[in-house]
């Protein structure tokens, strides 16, 4: 009972999992969700989409998905050999590969090794855009490493995901070969699954077993994906819980007080509260209008060229180079109540970051020779690690 309870708290009641694979070079989304009643575990829904966007209509906001990556940007080998060592048998696989820009997942069953890879920028990406809307994805998987969580439910001895087939032996998997599948449907602990679905339902499945059977080198990437969520999660549950108990307080204060005042006293009290609350709003009109002064005349000290400025110095920055911040006419020192807003006018100061100091050398030599550059100064410079170096840059505009 407590452990249905700490699990309601944790992921909900529903459970999703997203298999990502292409067919004829056209993205498919293939997702299942789960529904825990009490202690039992059925298919919700079960759907195929082209985009994230189209998705997310079927899920509700802040849903957490396993992403299964499954397409032609991972790349699979398998391997014999006696090697336990995940990384090794990495670098056996492909020798030539720079782990700097790669995510693997190790599937070992006995002497075979499964062994994925896809660049860290595109799943990266896929988890931004996921989150873009409001879709959380709490694990990640690669290929059809994941069917390994259901070898005890599966009874046959060949099975077919939506791109590989998979022959099994013992509850081991002894193959997986890409190329056509065979539709077909499985009988997963009384859930009738296809083999298109099969993938999608192991990864809705992963946040309640736990037990996957892999090795990679983003198990930090994926405990961040899980704090992530659960952080929101249990903001959402506190918010909701809150206002309910707020609004319990406000019901048993409305029964158990409110026959203690008459009408009379509550008149009053309205009337004293429309007076304080008419003198709040003159105090903040008052507030509101010296503040909006104080931003018009910041804005008026701006040049009708700024946007000129800016454009042209974004124009000229090479690709190595990436602006952090960007200030024209920066304050002199805060902007206070009461008093005259100062300006270091006629100039911009621009900060950021570098990984090639040849073109830093460069873009400060081109921004030199503009017209309508006075004087460019260095005020910080400082290699950050060996491959990137952070600067801050004031430019003075020529005044004619």
């Amino acid at each position: 009972m407590l452990n249905t309870i700490w699990t309601y708290l944790q992921y909900g009641k529903h459970f999703c999992g997203v298999e990502l694979s292409t067919h004829n070079q056209t993205e498919i989304l293939n997702a299942t969700v789960l529904l825990q009643s009490k202690k039992e575990l059925n298919i919700s829904a079960s759907f195929k989409d082209n985009t994230i966007e189209n998705l997310s209509k079927h899920l509700p906001k802040h849903q957490h998905i396993v992403l299964i990556v499954n397409n032609d940007k991972v790349l699979s080998k398998t391997i014999e050999n006696k090697q336990t060592d995940a990384l090794k048998l990495v670098y056996s696989a492909f020798p030539n590969i720079n782990l700097e820009d790669f995510y693997f997942e190790v599937l070992s069953q006995k002497n075979s090794h499964f062994i994925n890879i896809c660049r860290k920028d595109y799943i990266n990406t896929l988890v931004e855009t996921y989150a873009k809307h409001q879709l959380l994805i709490l694990n990640i998987s690669l290929g059809n490493h994941s069917l390994s969580n259901l070898m005890e439910f599966i009874q046959e001895e060949t099975i077919y995901s939506s791109n590989a087939k998979i022959t099994l032996e013992n509850d081991d998997i002894l193959q997986i070969e890409k190329g056509a599948v065979v539709s077909e449907n499985y009988d997963i602990n009384g859930s009738s699954v296809t083999n298109h679905q099969l993938l999608s339902f192991s990864g809705a499945l992963q946040p309640i077993l736990k037990n996957s059977n892999t090795e990679t080198n983003f198990s930090t990437e994926k405990k961040h994906l899980e704090d992530s969520y659960k952080q929101t999660r249990f903001y959402n549950l506190f918010i909701k819980f809150g206002g309910l108990f707020i609004l319990g307080l406000l019901l048993i204060n409305f029964f158990f007080f409110n026959h203690h005042f008459d009408s009379v006293n509550e008149l009053e009290q309205v009337s004293e509260i429309n007076q304080v609350t008419k003198k709040q709003i003159i105090i903040l009109n008052e507030t509101v209008s010296k503040k909006q002064k104080m931003v018009d005349d910041l804005l008026k000290s701006n040049g009708s060229k700024s946007s000129f400025y800016s454009h042209t110095i974004i124009e000229s920055l090479p690709e190595t180079i990436l602006l952090s911040d960007y200030h024209y006419q920066p304050l002199l020192r805060r902007i206070k109540e009461d008093a005259p807003i100062q300006l270091s006018e006629d100039h911009i100061l621009v900060s950021g970051s570098c990984i090639k100091s040849s073109d830093f050398s460069e873009w400060i030599n081109h921004l030199e020779k503009m017209g309508w550059i006075a004087k460019v100064a260095i005020v910080e410079y400082r290699n950050t690690s060996s491959k990137k170096s952070e600067f801050k840059v004031s430019i003075l505009i020529r005044n004619d």
